[in-house]
């Protein structure tokens, strides 16, 4: 009996040794890498492409009155169309008519006393040249001309400055366009400096949208671009971006954009509410992935694509980069699983985990 005991007992150790090892034969087998991936899904669309943004002047440059005074006369109202060198504003002339009168009076007595003086100079010097006056008395008397000489010039000057002061009462159209927003009427007193109307040039039209952080470097200057119109559904235009603003609009957080409208229709407008679209695929078409996934094959650009548990190089066609993403525009679809770092690190039909 205690030999059976015995054997039996020799039997379980044994099997217990053997049970063991197979267990540290499959510990010790490889595991294949694990991976960081994601699926392509409605989260992933593409870039926004499509902007909304109001029709403006090229330029559009308010107006102010170099002196101050009250508001006498508004010749134009907004909307209309002006010429350059138009009356647009008048401030109370009154104070700088009598001071441009005054400066005339003043240049009026100071060429009369320029013309005696060189009536005066002409006669001494025929008397000195045969010496019937002294050298003592010709120097006086080409003093005295040359003083009023001098004062003939500052009554010029202080006239000048009158008529350009009264000049300045009546605020005039800087260059041809359309009458943008007035800021004063009749009555109102203004400052010198202070902005009273603005002139439009509408000899070219932009629209002006807005750009996100992200979006900022992935529009640059002369990108393509159609424009359509609110008000008018069965009308487009060719665009072209003229400027990206170098920092974000202080009040909005977004950078400004200009786009130039090329040879845009005759009944676009200022003020017109526009959308902007770039590119001639519709939204949602490209795929945004980070810029961690991408990898290459043969120096063009591919992703990692799991299937079945195995990765498999797939080469993508790229579109705009974001600061730390980038636009596929052909090579994946929804559904696809992909790797998204560590990319450097695989090898064609190797076998990961997820």
């Amino acid at each position: 009996m205690k030999r059976l005991a015995m054997y039996i007992g020799v039997m379980l150790i044994g099997a217990s040794i053997a049970l063991s090892g197979c267990g540290a034969e499959k510990a010790a087998a490889p595991k294949a890498p694990l991976v960081k991936s994601m699926v392509i899904g409605e989260t992933e669309s593409g870039v926004k492409n499509t902007f909304s943004g109001t029709v403006h002047g090229f330029f559009e440059s308010p107006l102010a009155f170099q002196v101050g005074g009250r508001i006498m006369q508004r010749y134009v109202t907004s909307g209309e169309r002006v010429s350059a060198g138009q009356a647009l504003f008048k401030v109370d002339s009154k104070d700088a008519e009598e001071q441009a009168a005054a400066a005339r009076s003043q240049l009026n007595a100071a060429e009369a006393s320029y013309r005696l003086a060189q009536s005066t100079l002409a006669r001494y010097e025929k008397l000195h040249s045969v010496s019937a006056i002294s050298d003592l008395a010709i120097d006086q008397t080409r003093n005295q001309a040359e003083l009023a000489a001098a004062q003939l010039e500052s009554a010029q000057a202080a006239l000048s400055r009158a008529e350009n002061n009264l000049g300045f009462t009546v605020l005039s159209a800087d260059r041809d366009g359309i009458v943008g927003a007035t800021l004063y009427e009749v009555g109102q007193v203004v400052a010198a400096g202070t902005p009273v109307v603005s002139i439009i040039d509408d000899s070219q039209l932009d629209v002006y949208i807005s750009l996100t952080e992200k979006q900022y470097r992935e529009y640059s200057v002369g990108m393509p671009c159609t424009v359509t119109f609110w008000a008018l559904p069965n009308v487009s235009a060719e665009g072209r971006v003229r400027e990206v603003a170098a920092a974000p609009n202080a009040q909005t957080g977004t950078y400004d954009a200009k786009v130039t409208l090329v040879d845009p229709p005759e009944n676009i407008a200022v003020g017109m509410t526009a959308e902007v679209k770039f590119g001639d695929r519709e939204d949602g078409k490209g795929i945004m992935i980070p810029l961690s996934a991408m990898a290459t094959q043969d120096q063009k650009p591919s992703v990692w694509v799991i299937r079945d548990n195995k990765v498999t190089l797939t080469p993508v066609k790229v579109g705009r980069y974001g600061e730390d993403t980038v636009e596929i525009i052909e090579g994946l679809a929804k559904g696809d699983r992909i790797v998204m770092a560590g990319v450097s690190k695989l090898a064609e039909g190797e076998e990961v985990r997820v």
